[in-house]
């Protein structure tokens, strides 16, 4: 633990200074979070530069942590916990990047508000300790409320198999179809989902218009499309 400045703590409730600032979010509990927040910006910014992806960390755990279980089953280890409190199907840097920025706040603002004016003495530690997961724990249904909507459209943006979905039916959504550009959504008894859709003539198809799915592209992930009557007549 890092011993802080006494003079600082007396302080807290005064004006907030740069001294005062890195004197609470360097010492704990609200250090733990600091280096978590450190590292997850740090993933995120090699990430923007196009060094890591965003789902590295997930290939570096032994879990599967993006799917439930294989045949209704649960995973075990890390993907289980994850499972277990909602935080399932996504980039698990999206979870430890939640819980950091929630942690951070949660311990940084006890400490400033309460610890930082109660002389506890040899309760100190535990009081802290006790911070720190408190943290942790605010942070968890956080996170699942955040990660609700975030995992339904990622499952919406997710790869499909390719096969089944030839012959099926979509509708166009972007403005028009081209040769290099355009999209459709193809019901799937949920949601739906938004493919990449390339026709032979550009702007021959437009939004609203139904084609068929014939050819899966996979130099560009899209699908070729054609219309229903040229379709049937195959």
């Amino acid at each position: 633990m890092t011993a802080r400045a006494e003079p600082a703590r007396h302080t807290r409730f005064g004006g907030m200074g740069m001294n005062e600032f890195l004197d609470i979010a360097t010492s704990f509990p609200t250090a733990i979070y600091s280096v978590l927040l450190l590292v997850v910006t740090a993933h995120w910014l090699l990430s923007a530069l196009g060094i890591l992806e965003i789902d590295t960390l997930d290939g570096l755990l032994p879990d599967d942590l993006g799917v439930d279980g294989a045949d209704g089953a649960e995973p075990g280890g890390i993907g289980g916990v994850l499972l277990k409190f909602g935080l399932h199907g996504v980039p698990v840097m999206i979870i430890f990047t939640i819980i950091a920025i929630v942690g951070w706040a949660f311990c940084y603002f006890i400490d400033l508000h309460v610890l930082s004016g109660m002389d506890l003495g040899l309760l100190d530690v535990a009081a802290e300790t006790a911070t720190a997961v408190g943290g942790l724990l605010l942070s968890i249904p956080v996170a699942r409320a955040v990660l609700a909507p975030v995992r339904r459209l990622l499952r919406r943006y997710e790869p499909v198999t390719q096969r089944p979905l030839l012959g099926r039916y979509a509708e166009v959504r972007s403005p028009e179809i081209t040769q290099t550009h355009g999209t459709a959504l193809i019901d799937d008894g949920g949601a739906g989902l938004i493919l990449q859709v390339r026709a032979d003539v550009s702007g021959r198809f437009v939004r609203g218009d139904r084609v068929v799915l014939i050819e899966y592209l996979e130099e560009q992930n899209a699908y070729r499309v054609i219309s229903g009557g040229e379709f049937e007549q195959l």
